[in-house]
């Protein structure tokens, strides 16, 4: 509506400036006649609508500036609106996810786990056949003692068109001994693992092997799911 209103403007502007030009023109070459005065008459009325329309052009191109303004404060206010809820809905998680957390150390969610896995995330490198792991174990807080044990770290795959599992022989340095746990509430272990070339992972699986004989936990995480979030549900 702005853009038409602007438009009709100019083109009535354009209109009354071209017949003025006529009529000038007509009055230069056009011998004095009694026809003069009714042309002078014209060209005055004519001018008198081409002010009129200039004032109105030019109090449309103000509005306009003005509407434009608002605009501008209304989607940078949008804007800032979306990047608060983001930060809140952000908090709001980061938040909830302590929370969980805490509530699984502590045994008030329902459920009395002892050693487990709380969370997994995988992270690309600079290389398209590293990746960095991070995983945080937890132990209920009622049991209150110190745990200790080997992380198993087997990633399933394909090579060759035929499923292969490979270990941390496999995945890990060599001049690094294989992940290992002691902690009494919760730990956090980080490290790299490096695919060979003909190789392509579909499986990452972890088993927590404590050493006072409890039974083994172990856990699956789908290998794409990992890369796409930052932490990935157990599929076992």
């Amino acid at each position: 509506m702005k853009r038409k209103g602007v438009l009709e403007a100019a083109l009535l502007t354009a209109a009354i400036t071209a017949v003025l030009l006529l009529v000038t023109w007509q009055l230069a070459s056009t011998p004095v006649s009694p026809d003069v005065r009714q042309l002078r008459s014209d060209v005055e009325f004519l001018s008198g609508e081409l002010d009129a329309l200039q004032a109105r052009f030019a109090r449309i191109e103000a509005r306009n500036a003005v509407l434009e303004r608002e605009s501008d404060v209304l989607r940078q206010a949008n804007r800032m609106l979306r990047e608060q809820e983001s930060i809140r809905q952000a908090d709001f998680n980061r938040l909830q996810s302590e929370l969980d957390f805490f509530r699984r150390l502590a045994g008030t969610g329902g459920a009395q786990e002892g050693l487990d896995i709380y969370h997994v995330e995988l992270r690309p490198t600079g290389s398209s056949r590293v990746f960095q792991f991070v995983v945080t174990l937890t132990q209920n807080i009622r049991r209150a003692s110190v745990i200790s044990g080997d992380v198993v770290i087997e990633v399933e795959g394909v090579r060759d068109d035929r499923p292969v599992i490979l270990g941390w022989t496999d995945l890990g340095d060599s001049h690094e001994a294989a992940p290992a746990f002691r902690f009494k509430y919760f730990q956090q272990l980080e490290g790299y693992l490096t695919l060979p070339e003909d190789f392509g992972p579909t499986r990452l699986v972890l088993t927590l092997d404590a050493d006072d004989r409890r039974a083994p936990v172990q856990r699956g995480y789908d290998w794409s799911a990992l890369l796409e979030t930052e932490a990935a549900p157990s599929i076992d």
